[in-house]
Order: structure tokens, then sequence, then C-alpha cells
């Protein structure tokens, strides 16, 4: 902020000293255009008329026949002077009375004022007469600026004898104006902008602490809240922002801190039901092996019976570890758009269907469920990873066929710009307080397995930007999955 203030007063100083400069140079150029006007035009006549008054011819006899010259400097000055005054009464134009070899005086000889004049500064004349010999002034010089050790100024000169005739032949009257007073109006506004220019830095560094201080204070809050957060402290931060960007920050934070309080939950609730599901098979599993090395089980019919019991934990096992490995897949990333197709989701439905008739095949029990699938009148084809998507069906057929008495329907259809998919049981259905949890991981309802079915069906369904809801039928009893897929 002092940089950026001292960069705008810098090119403040330099755009007035350029613009002053040009200022100075119209209004001094102005007025000994205009007071050389006045004298050359505008009151010519009247000045002409005047002038048998201050210049006089006297007649020598002792000398012989000859007449000289006598000229009143002092009142040819005053009245040039006086006229100039008349147009614009506050003229800084000043005048001095030259000659220029007149006879038996030096070239660029001042006569007016002369040394007995006290009433005019002599010795700024001086330095205007030295600043006329240096420029060689003349008439035919117009407007000059001169500058020497003693100060600078703007000239011009006029030849009173071509004005006004031969009775003032060889005089001129340099008019002058000096640039002192407006060097030291521009030296004066050039120290009040430096003034200005100190409090302004002086005031921008205070704001400049005061205003870090206030966000950083509130940042160094924000900033321990974070360590407290990685650190495994989710508790919210109370502390009162005054900005509503810190205010907005320090919300979203407390909401990032309240979803990963609830995740490492999860987490750690994921970690003891993954501990509880591995540990009872395992303890089956070793229970019955070490029964039949130890002899505990005597005659075939019971090691038989001990080694199904090994092998149906084995597997149930080994289906467990495969979803495991499945969910953590599904956690870790994403699947990329790229690695879906468009396929025909009658032909995924059947696909699911022909794999679960064979399972229940080989069930046990006399009574088989049946799957019944309800196409519409023209295929249906929807962009997914096809292999994804069907192990979410399969798993949420399955979930319907425990629990259905005779049958599975399926009915699927285009609504819109959605394709709404129904799985529906004719069973019991859910029971209301397990409504609410039946896609958590590991919440098994009656009759439930370990709990991980749904929850990889929602994960997968979820991937695919759709949703699903689970509920009981209001046309009979049983439970229904809807999905709701935007066609792409």
């Amino acid at each position: 902020m002092i940089l950026f203030i001292f960069i705008i007063f810098a090119a403040v100083f330099a755009s007035f000293s350029y613009f002053m400069r040009g200022y100075i140079s119209r209004d001094m150029t102005s007025q000994l255009e205009n007071a050389h006007l006045d004298i050359a035009v505008r009151f010519h006549a009247d000045i002409t008329r005047q002038l048998p008054q201050v210049v006089s011819h006297i007649e020598l006899e002792e000398h012989g026949l000859r007449l000289v010259r006598r000229v009143d400097y002092g009142e040819i000055v005053r009245m040039i002077a006086r006229y100039i005054r008349e147009t614009n009464t506050r003229s800084d134009v000043s005048l001095v009375l030259y000659s220029i070899g007149t006879p038996g005086m030096d070239d660029y000889t001042r006569l007016f004022p002369s040394d007995g004049y006290e009433m005019l500064n002599l010795q700024d004349m001086d330095n205007v007469m030295q600043l006329v010999q240096a420029n060689s002034l003349t008439a035919v010089n117009g407007i000059t600026q001169a500058v020497n050790s003693h100060g600078s100024y703007y000239l011009t000169a006029i030849n009173l004898g071509e004005l006004f005739g031969d009775g003032l032949g060889g005089l001129f009257i340099a008019l002058y104006i000096s640039t002192e007073k407006y060097n030291e109006l521009v030296a004066n506004i050039y120290f009040t902008l430096l003034v200005i220019l100190i409090a302004a830095m002086v005031l921008a560094l205070v704001c400049t602490l005061l205003i870090s201080r206030s966000i950083s204070k509130p940042i160094q809050k924000l900033c321990g809240f974070a360590d407290e957060i990685g650190r495994g402290n989710f508790r919210r931060n109370e502390y009162a922002f005054r900005d509503r960007e810190l205010i907005d920050l320090n919300k979203r934070m407390n909401e990032t801190a309240h979803k990963l309080e609830i995740s490492d939950e999860d987490q750690k609730l994921f970690f003891q039901n993954v501990s509880h599901e591995l540990k009872t098979p395992l303890m089956s599993i070793k229970g019955y092996a070490e029964g039949i090395k130890y002899g505990i089980f005597s005659n075939e019919d019971e090691k038989h019976s001990a080694s199904n019991i090994i092998i149906e934990e084995s597997d149930r096992l080994n289906n467990l570890v495969a979803d495991l490995l499945y969910i953590s897949k599904i956690d870790s990333s994403q699947a990329e758009s790229s690695d879906y197709i468009s396929a025909n989701l009658g032909g995924i439905l059947e696909g699911c269907a022909d794999k679960l008739r064979g399972v229940l095949i080989n069930s046990r029990g006399s009574q088989q469920k049946n799957i019944s699938i309800n196409h519409p009148k023209r295929d249906i084809y929807i962009k997914c990873n096809e292999e994804s998507l069907m192990r979410a069906f399969m798993n949420i057929i399955a979930n319907c066929l425990r629990y259905a008495e005779t049958a599975v329907y399926i009915i699927y259809k285009e609504s819109g710009d959605k394709i709404i998919i129904s799985i529906k049981d004719d069973g019991a259905g859910i029971d209301e307080q397990d409504l609410p949890n039946i896609f958590k991981r590991f919440y098994k309802g009656r009759c439930g397995k370990h709990g991980i079915g749904l929850s990889i069906a929602k994960a997968i369904i979820e991937q695919h930007d759709a949703r699903i809801i689970a509920g009981n039928r209001t046309d009979a009893s049983g439970a229904e999955f809807t999905l709701e897929f935007a066609l792409k």
C-alpha cells in the first residue's frame, strides 16, 4: 500500500511539474504578447501624441548650429508602463530602457532606471541587461526564455525608433517577467504535496498495520482450527468473526469438520464391524478344524459335516473379503467417464436375473422363487460401467429374493428425461426402524447376511449420477427399490 501511494504521488508530482511548466510558459508569453500589442497597436496613437513632451531638441550656439536631443527616459518608461497596466492591472510585466550603439555610449546600455533611481530593484535590472546582451535581444527575437545564475526570465524587446519615429531612434524597451514568484509558488506546492505524501504514507502505514492485524488474528484462529482438525479434534470453532468472508470460511470449515467427524466415526464403526464379521467365520473355521485335528469328531459323518461347515464359512469369508475390497476400491477412486459405454438396460437386467436363477436352482428348499422382468416396447440404452452396474443390480435383486415369498418384479421405463427402474418383492416389507439405516455399511436387518451388499449398490448407483430410494410397496405387501438414472 505504501509503495502504491508513493507511485501515485510520484505520478502526481511529475504531472503537476509538466502542466505547471506549460502553464507558466503560456501565461508569461500571453502577458508579454499583450504588453507588446498594447504598445504597438492599442495605445500607439496616444503614446505618439505625448512624445513631444518627453523628447526635445535644443540648439547650442557656442558649438555652432547643432541640435541636441534631450529625452526624459523615466517618463517614457512610466508612460508605457501605465498603458500596459490599464489593460491588465495584474500584469507582471516589467520594463527596462536601453540603447544599442548610441554615440558616446557602450552597446546595450541601460538608460532607465538609472543608478540613482532607488525605487526599483536595480540588481534585477542588471540581471536582465546581462541576459539582453547575452542573447543579443532586439525586436526581431520575439519572446525568449533566458536563464543565468541570478534567475530565470521571459523577455521580449521593442524598437521604439521603428514604432515612434527617429526621435526615439536607437532606444529599445525590454519587456520581461521574472519566474521567481512562480518558482516560489511551485516550491510551496511541492512542499505541501511532500507533506501530504509523508502524512499519507504514515497514515497508510498505521492503517495497514491495523488492517493486517485485524485480518491476521482471525486467520491465525482459522489456522489453529485447521491444525486441530489435522490432529483429529473436530470440535466447532466458535470464534466471532466480523468480516463476511471470514464468517463464511469459518462456517465452511465447521461444516467440513462435522463431516470429517462423521466420517471418522463411520470409519471406526466400519473397522469394528469388519473385525466382528471376520472374527465370526474365522473362529468357526478354527473350531471345526481343531475338532477334526484332535479327533473330537470320531465318525465319518461328523467329520463330513464339519468339513462342509468349514467350506461354507470359508466361502462366506471369501465373499466378505471380496466385498470389502470392492468397497475400498469405490472409496479410493471414482469411475472415469471414459469407462462408460452405452449398454442395453434390458440385457443387463436379464443377465443379472439369469445368474440369480441359477443360484435359486442350487439353493435348498422345494419352493422356488421367480424373477419377473417387465420389458418396455422398445429397448432402452444407458451409459454406464456395465460390470459395476450389474453388481449393484444383483445385490438389490438378491436382497429382494432373500425376503420374497414367491417372486421379485422388475419394471423399467423412460419418464421424461429419466429412466425409472423399480425392483420389488412380495415379502413382508422393510421394518420402519430399518429404513433410515438400510444403506449403511454392516447394518443388518432381520435375516440379513453381513450388511454390505446394499451399501455397495448405493455407492455404485451414485457413481453413475443416479439415486436409489428404499421403501415399502403401496399396492401390496413387500419392499420396493426405486432407481432413477438421467438420460445422457
